[in-house]
């Protein structure tokens, strides 16, 4: 059950299915976390299981997702200190 999981979760992220679509299908099943608010380390354990079942392009997808996260996290952070500070012409 818990690869079934695993597995909903990771065609989520990757928009191979939609939550509606997974919730519609037989049987009912559920995820691994929560899709909506996935957290890093959900990630790096789903990471861990297609490292076990040898499902290596997956992991790759899942590592650009990481990166990708990490990216619009940087973004927000300097949008945030943009609004605080104020905009600046000023690039280095």
């Amino acid at each position: 059950m818990i690869e079934e999981c695993i597995r909903n979760t990771f065609d989520v992220l990757t928009n191979r299915q939609t939550v509606e679509e997974i919730l519609d299908s037989e049987p009912k099943t559920m995820f691994y976390g929560n899709p909506f608010e996935v957290e890093d380390e959900d990630i790096n354990e789903m990471i861990e299981f297609f490292e076990n079942t040898e499902e290596y392009e997956k992991c790759g997808e899942l590592l650009e997702l990481l990166k990708a996260k990490e990216f619009a996290e940087f973004d927000m952070f300097l949008e945030n200190l943009r609004i605080k500070n104020g905009q600046t012409d000023y690039w280095i």
